[in-house]
């Protein structure tokens, strides 16, 4: 998918929840969960991305900031042989 525009990724729609369907706002319609990956109409304007949550001061929370000096494993990841 990628960059493509599509419902799910324009701020006019409102994207399907599970198998409710999604709302587009400038046409009144709704917007099957199936269909909403590929289409879009000329309307079509980029969602804001979103970005992480930040911790005060501008920091990322403890969790998602791995240690500079921790090694990656990669033996976890590896079937044995």
């Amino acid at each position: 998918m990628g960059n493509r525009p599509h419902c799910r990724s324009c701020r006019h729609c409102t994207p399907p929840s599970g198998v409710e369907l999604g709302w587009c706002q400038l046409r009144q319609l709704p917007i099957h969960p199936d269909l909403a990956a590929e289409l879009w109409c000329h309307h079509w304007t980029a969602r804001p991305p979103r970005l992480p949550v930040m911790a005060p001061g501008g920091t990322a929370p403890a969790a998602a900031v791995p240690e500079a000096n921790q090694q990656l494993s990669f033996s976890t990841g590896l079937p044995e042989s």
